[in-house]
């Protein structure tokens, strides 16, 4: 009797196998995970250790200063039970910090907005810029000029950036007096200056007055001496000789001389020869005026005979 009473004990647990206690441990199983969740739900990952999450209306209250404004007493509650401040401290110590925003210098953002240059590029050439303050004015006027005359400004200006990072890159440079004065002398145009700058200032003093001599007697003789120099740029860049010139083409600075001092001699052949028409014809007035006192002179001495005969 006893064994089957103990056995009927553990066979009578229900129908399921289980006994009277199940219920009430599913129960209390469940409304602890209920609590895990919900602890986890209010307590953000981001919060240090050992720092309580504020609760959602708290949170809300944060979110919403015009809650707080609309209800001064439980703002002033808040803050006298020291709640607010703590909260407030939680949830910045919970918050990401904001990332920094790099400024653009406006000189640089003004170039790559003209150019429609992407912001990789731009933030590239931020930080290249920043350490070319000495020759950051001259560094831009010449990007200006470069990726003006670009077919593919963005391109370029990829190459002109690794230009400076090998060290490599010239800016605009001040132009020189002979410079200068070649393009005065010649009527160079802007781009035929601005590259020939850029080439000769990679040379010595002077190397550069020997280029520049060589370079003066090939224009001199050229009718289109801004396409004369960039014909001569690869030789010019190289340091090599740039050859015999050639003879003086029509309208060319030396062709224009040759004209000019031909105009002058022929003034002075038509003075010199004015000149000797006037003396040909003084010449004539003073044996005129000679003549005309000799027959005076003879006409007073026939008067001077007749005069005596009569008084004879």
């Amino acid at each position: 009797v006893g064994a089957m009473g103990r056995k009927k004990k553990i066979g009578g647990d229900g129908p399921g196998g289980q006994d009277d206690d199940a219920p009430g441990a599913a129960a209390g199983s469940s409304s602890s995970a209920a609590g895990d969740a919900s602890a986890s739900a209010v307590a953000p990952a981001s919060l240090p250790a050992g720092a309580a999450a504020p609760s959602a209306g708290l949170q809300t209250l944060l979110a919403n200063p015009g809650l707080l404004l609309s209800n001064p007493l439980l703002a002033v509650q808040m803050l006298n039970t020291g709640l607010l401040s703590n909260a407030a401290a939680a949830m910045a110590k919970a918050a990401p910090p904001e990332p920094l925003q790099q400024s653009i210098d406006p000189d640089v953002q003004e170039l790559c907005d003209h150019f429609h240059i992407e912001d990789r590029h731009v933030h590239r050439l931020n930080e290249i810029m920043k350490n070319r303050q000495e020759t950051f004015e001259g560094d831009m006027l010449k990007l200006w000029e470069k990726l003006e005359d670009a077919r593919e400004p963005a391109g370029l200006l990829v190459v002109k950036m690794r230009e400076m990072e090998e060290g490599t890159f010239i800016g605009k440079m001040k132009i020189d007096k002979e410079l200068a004065t070649m393009v005065k002398k010649f009527g160079l145009d802007h781009m035929a200056e601005s590259r020939l700058s850029d080439i000769l200032a990679r040379f010595e003093p002077q190397k550069k007055a020997e280029m520049y001599a060589e370079l003066e007697k090939h224009l001199e003789v050229s009718n289109r001496p801004s396409a004369m120099v960039m014909m001569l740029l690869r030789k010019i860049a190289d340091g090599a000789s740039l050859g015999r010139p050639g003879p003086p083409a029509p309208g060319s600075y030396l062709d224009r001389k040759m004209r000019e001092q031909a105009r002058d001699k022929d003034k002075d052949r038509d003075r010199d020869r004015r000149g000797g028409d006037r003396d040909r014809r003084d010449g004539d007035r003073d044996r005129r005026d000679r003549d005309d006192r000799g027959d005076r002179d003879r006409k007073d001495d026939r008067d001077r005979r007749s005069r005596s005969r009569g008084r004879r």
